[in-house]
């Protein structure tokens, strides 16, 4: 079997400091230190719904998530789904 591969950067929506309510957001999603080594933090709602959306979306059209690397601006996706045989015989 073979597999084709794809590469996709999520940005993550850039929220306002308040929410509706009034009161402040929990932490980011993400922190990352001057080492580069980011760690995954408190997630807002919109947040959870954007990623979750996404990841819905590659899966509906057969793509497995392999790795996922967070960034200041968003997250880093790798991907990769298998070439069905008839497309495989073609070439």
């Amino acid at each position: 079997m073979r597999y084709e591969y794809r590469i996709e950067f999520l940005p993550l929506p850039q929220l306002p400091h308040e929410s509706a309510a009034g009161t402040p957001p929990p932490n980011l999603v993400y922190a990352c230190g001057e080492s580069g080594e980011c760690q995954v933090r408190d997630m807002r709602m919109e947040q959870i719904e954007h990623v979750r959306d996404f990841l819905n979306e590659m899966g509906a059209d057969r793509w497995e998530l392999v790795q996922i690397f967070f960034h200041r601006t968003g997250a880093v996706t790798f991907w990769k789904r298998a070439i069905p045989d008839d497309e495989e015989r073609k070439s």
